[in-house]
Order: C-alpha cells, then sequence, then structure tokens
C-alpha cells in the first residue's frame, strides 16, 4: 500500500510542476547596462576656438634725411647799381630731428649771367651754405621754415666787348650770414614741394678794378636768391 501511495505522489509532482526560477542570461544583461551607461555618458563640449589677438598698427617711422633741387633766380645788388637776372641751381642736403627744427647743407653754381647797371656782367659761379633750419607746421602738408646760417658766394664781373669808361670789373668772393624764408608742401611722405626766398651775401664789401685804369671800392654789396624746388625724404 505504501508503495502504491508513494507511486501516485510522485507521478502527481511530475505532471502538476513546480515553481523554478527562470535562468538569467548575464551576457545580455551585461550589455544592456554598457548601452545604458553610453547614453548616460554626456559628450565633451567643443573647444573653445582660439582667437589670435589682433596685430597692433606699426607706425612708419618718420624720415628725417632730404635732398633737394632748387632753381633760382637771382639779384646781385652793388653801390653802383644792381643785376637783377641772374640764375643758379641750388642742391640741399638736410636731416629734420622733429617737426620743428632741422640742419640744412647747400652748394649752388650760376647758369645764367647778366647785365649789371653799373657797367659789364655779372655771373654768380658758385655758392655755399650751412643752416639751422626753425620750422612751424600749419597743418598736415604744409610748414614754414626759416633759414639761419652762413654763406659764401663767388660772383664775378666781366667787360663788356665795347666797355665804357668807368666800367668796373672784378671777382667777389666773401662769407657773410646768410638768412632765408620759404614754405614746403608735402605731395607725400617723400615729395615735397618747396618755395624760398635766401639772401646769401648780406652787406659785403668788394674792391674793382675800373677800365681802362684805376679801382673803386663798393660797400653794401647784396646776393639775393629766390625761387622753387624740389626736395625727397629718405
Amino acid at each position: 500500500m505504501r508503495k502504491v501511495l508513494l507511486l501516485a505522489a510522485t507521478t502527481s509532482l511530475l505532471f502538476a510542476g513546480a515553481d523554478i526560477e527562470p535562468l538569467v542570461d548575464y551576457d545580455k544583461q551585461d550589455v544592456q547596462k554598457a548601452v545604458e551607461t553610453v547614453k548616460e555618458v554626456k559628450p565633451a563640449p567643443a573647444p573653445a576656438p582660439v582667437v589670435a589677438p589682433a596685430p597692433v598698427p606699426v607706425k612708419p617711422k618718420p624720415k628725417k634725411w632730404y635732398v633737394g633741387l632748387d632753381g633760382m633766380g637771382a639779384q646781385f645788388e652793388t653801390a653802383s647799381g644792381k643785376c637783377n637776372k641772374l640764375a643758379a641751381v641750388v642742391a640741399k642736403l638736410g636731416y629734420d630731428f622733429n617737426k620743428y627744427i632741422g640742419i640744412e647743407g647747400r652748394a649752388g653754381y650760376g647758369v645764367r649771367s647778366a647785365s649789371h647797371t653799373g657797367g659789364g656782367k655779372s655771373k654768380i659761379k658758385e655758392n655755399y651754405g650751412i643752416y639751422l633750419k626753425p620750422m612751424l607746421p600749419l597743418g598736415k602738408k604744409v610748414h614754414l621754415f626759416g633759414l639761419l646760417g652762413y654763406a659764401k658766394a663767388k660772383v664775378e664781373s666781366t667787360l663788356k666787348a665795347n666797355p665804357s669808361t668807368g666800367t668796373r670789373y672784378g671777382t667777389l668772393d666773401e662769407t657773410s650770414p646768410s638768412f632765408g624764408l620759404g614754405l614746403n608742401y608735402a605731395l607725400n611722405d617723400r615729395w615735397s614741394i618747396v618755395a624760398e626766398g635766401v639772401r646769401l651775401l648780406h652787406s659785403v664789401e668788394n674792391t674793382y678794378s675800373l677800365y681802362p685804369n684805376g679801382s673803386v671800392k663798393e660797400n653794401d654789396i647784396n646776393l639775393d636768391t629766390y625761387g622753387i624746388g624740389f626736395n625727397y625724404k629718405f
């Protein structure tokens, strides 16, 4: 009887089944967790763009040296008269310490002779000068300048083909204080136009020979030049 009861219980258990927990798929669970972890990871912020500093504008250094060339008319005046149709060319080399003061050297040569009212003909042979140059700006392109210095000039007076009695001749070769005034107009940072007037010789004296004989001493001799030219800075 016991055997029958045990067999019946075993059969009932097999047919009824048991509540058994299903197997866990650990591989699948790990993959799911990894996906969730990736979703939670926030992307790194994009790096801020590197902005290069704006270049500081560099102002060009002002050009201080310059050369120039002037075409000059001239008047040579003595006690016996004057000669006002002379001409010369003048070369210049200068240096501007700043916009208010500079220094300038000059060398000129006469290119035309003319009749002197005291007789004969006169011509500037050569002239030289060294000057302090004060300047006064009148705007961005224009400045007024003065010339204060010392000059040397040589003026030759010759007889005409048919000299009259008492005509003087000879060579003046003197130095004296020299001064002038001018205006400079800048075309750009290199080129400028210059207009000026300069007294090369002031109140000097010289002894001239007279035709046909004798001599005469003349005082208060002046040599003035005036003209226009160009300067080039470098």
